[in-house]
């Protein structure tokens, strides 16, 4: 059945997938202390949301035929899934949102060169906000040396997001099918961790023992049902309603909930500089949200 819902809902809905997504953090750092290690904390919950996905679409929804565009969209949105919680078991929570939410810019970019969006000085002023915030979070300093995996892994993440929701944005579909793109997200997420964990080798973690999988196998299945799958087909179906830029805003509100919920249980820095970073990129994404006649979906 075809989901029709009025402007503000699907608005409503990111803001509320924004602040959980903010808290994923939590399990991916949670199965990396029970012997899930680095690249396989992310990617076991990956497999956990696939095997649900899998059994949904298969029991309840049916398959059904998507565009390309759309499915091609998906995959991309599951290639930064599969980064962003990479990073996240690389480097700092904080780094890992902040540097994500570039997104807003790149989505802006995108809007302007491929979609026919006009370019205002207001959007100037959103990207190099944007900008100015990440030297602020790295403290002025752009190196190969301050930089880690896990920074490269969050940065590559958001650019995938704000690709792979422009494809979703601008194909046909308007929701019907998100239990099957989740699907197809979730699948293509678990193909390229194993894929860079096979690039990347012992380094980004050791692939868990039989005694981890017998005692805690369960526990990425619970995560992934419970958690990640509904929270991406949540994602993907409002990315198909709501134009790239605004829907990078509206996510970046991760932000409140993923630096703030880090900064309590992990006791992370966050000293004037992040604090600055974070000011500038929000900035950034408000100046976007506030930018008249966006386009619309056809």
């Amino acid at each position: 059945m075809e989901i029709r819902a009025n402007r503000r809902i699907p608005e409503l809905c990111a803001l509320f997938v924004a602040l959980i997504w903010g808290l994923g953090w939590i399990p991916v750092r949670y199965l990396n202390q029970i012997g899930f290690d680095g690249i396989w904390g992310g990617t076991s919950l990956n497999v956990g949301a696939t095997i649900f996905l899998l059994l949904y679409v298969g029991l309840i929804t049916g398959f059904t035929k998507t565009t390309i565009k759309s499915s091609a969209g998906a995959f991309i949105v599951g290639f930064g899934a599969a980064t962003f919680f990479i990073a996240i078991s690389f480097t700092d929570v904080a780094n890992a949102v902040l540097l994500f939410y570039l997104s807003p810019a790149w989505s802006t970019i995108i809007e302007c060169l491929f979609l026919g969006r006009k370019w205002r000085w207001p959007s100037l002023v959103a990207i190099g906000s944007s900008l100015l915030g990440i030297v602020l979070v790295f403290e002025g300093v752009i190196s190969f040396d301050s930089i880690n995996i896990g920074d490269i892994m969050a940065f590559v993440s958001g650019l995938c997001w704000s690709i792979g929701i422009s494809f979703l944005f601008t194909s046909p579909t308007k929701g019907k099918d998100f239990p099957q793109l989740a699907l197809i997200a979730m699948v293509g997420s678990v193909l390229i961790s194993f894929l860079i964990a096979l690039i990347g080798g012992p380094q980004l973690g050791n692939f868990p023992v039989g005694e981890t999988l017998l005692t805690h196998g369960y526990v990425p299945l619970l995560f992934g049902t419970l958690y990640f799958a509904p929270l991406i087909a949540l994602s993907l179906w409002t990315s198909t309603l709501i134009a790239p830029a605004l829907m990078s805003f509206l996510l970046s509100m991760e932000i409140l909930s993923g630096i703030g919920s880090s900064y309590i249980l992990l006791d992370e820095p966050f000293g004037p500089n992040k604090f600055a970073g974070t000011f500038f990129i929000i900035f950034g994404a408000i100046v976007e949200f506030l930018i008249p006649n966006r386009i619309t979906k056809q």
